[in-house]
């Protein structure tokens, strides 16, 4: 076999044959990879817009402007929701009932509750004579009377307003019925305490009269033992039971900082600790909070009396406030016994019972029944001092920094 032949010949095709065969069919290709490039660049930037404009009619498909809004939906533009539950309102805890010594009165006894007391005797150091009888000893007795009286009032509601509510209206007022009352006997008892700075000089010991005329640990300290020395009895369990606003309390805590400290006491004693627990004569499973001092429990109370014109008040010429404490039938309160009617309890208003309900069309005063609910409270109460000259409270006066 010629291989040089053979050789010749497959250059000589290739040269003139396969080869411009080639380039003619990549000159003919060449359009068709072009066309085909812009029309895969042309696709990819199409989808782009495509995401881009998801939201647009342009598209026909994906999320589009919301047909309905609020300006062509009254409905709900021109709607408001109402809580039915309205926001609770700043009340001061009324606990100045739990510093008396509460009595019931029986039904069908009269008008006035009378209380006795024994004069102690005095010592007797003479030597009885033998053979004499001598003389008997008599003794003197002092009673104290309290007269009733009655505080009453009420609140109704048209019937339309009572059907017609959205909210439990009746519920609603009972509570503000209940703190007024509360609110009321809180004063009745308060000014009877301050009374007994007028019929006891002692009462008034613990007033500050000095310095910034700032509440101390040392008028906390001294008051137990100022009542111990009249021989006045512990109120509850061994302690006396106080009353105190608590901007006192932020004095003690926060600028008292030396040694020995109502702040060390908190920290080092279990006595300091905020405690929870029913005291004193109150209801079954009522509890109030109140800290533990030197002997005192004492509960917060923004309901204590402020004056311009007591012996601090002019002569710091600020306004005091004043802090209370109370042993043993340091007053008195006496309510009368219907169950039917309302019942005061501890003088806390969550704890009191109302009467309320629907009235009955048709009666001689709404023949028309246009009054559709009601809420009331009446209650006969009396207070007052012990049958004793020797007042059994203390009641002082400060001036609070803590505002």
């Amino acid at each position: 076999m010629n291989w040089n032949w053979i050789e010749r010949a497959a250059v000589w095709m290739t040269r003139y044959i396969f080869w411009p065969m080639l380039q003619l069919a990549l000159a003919l290709l060449a359009p068709l990879l072009a066309v085909l490039a812009a029309l895969c660049s042309t696709l990819a930037m199409g989808s782009k817009a495509y995401a881009m404009q998801a939201r647009s009619a342009y598209c026909n498909d994906g999320f589009s402007p919301t047909s309905m809004q609020s300006g062509n939906t009254p409905q709900a533009s021109l709607t408001t929701h109402y809580n039915k539950n309205f926001i609770e309102n700043l009340k001061a805890r009324t606990v100045h009932l739990r510093l008396c010594t509460r009595f019931p009165m029986p039904a069908h006894a009269g008008q006035v509750f009378r209380n006795f007391l024994i004069q102690p005797l005095t010592a007797n150091t003479t030597q009885a004579t033998e053979g004499t009888v001598g003389s008997g000893i008599t003794v003197t007795i002092n009673y104290q009377d309290y007269q009733l009286g009655q505080w009453a009032d009420f609140l109704n509601i048209s019937d339309k307003a009572f059907i017609t509510s959205i909210s439990d209206d009746l519920v609603n007022y009972e509570r503000e019925m209940a703190y007024r009352l509360a609110l009321t006997i809180d004063d009745l008892v308060m000014a009877y305490f301050d009374y007994l700075r007028t019929l006891d000089s002692k009462t008034a010991n613990q007033d500050v009269l000095t310095g910034n005329y700032q509440l101390t640990k040392q008028q906390i300290e001294q008051v137990p033992f100022s009542m111990e020395g009249q021989n006045i009895l512990p109120m509850d369990k061994g302690y006396y039971c106080g009353k105190i606003h608590p901007f006192f309390i932020g004095d003690l805590l926060a600028l008292d900082n030396s040694n020995n400290s109502i702040v060390d006491i908190l920290k080092h004693t279990p006595e300091g600790l905020m405690k929870l627990e029913e005291l004193p004569d109150g209801p079954e499973g009522d509890e109030v909070k109140y800290i533990e001092l030197c002997g005192c429990r004492w509960m917060r109370s923004t309901n204590c009396t402020t004056s311009t014109t007591s012996p601090v008040a002019v002569a710091s010429g600020l306004t005091s406030v004043r802090t209370y404490i109370a042993g043993k039938d340091a007053m008195v309160a006496i309510k009368l016994d219907r169950p039917d009617r309302t019942d005061i309890d501890d003088g806390n208003a969550r704890n009191m019972r109302l009467w309320r309900g629907e009235y009955k069309p048709g009666n001689v005063a709404d023949p028309a029944g246009v009054v559709g609910a009601g809420t009331s409270y009446n209650a006969i109460l009396a207070f007052g001092v012990p049958p004793d000259t020797t007042s059994r409270a203390r009641c002082f006066d400060a001036v609070p920094q803590t505002t």
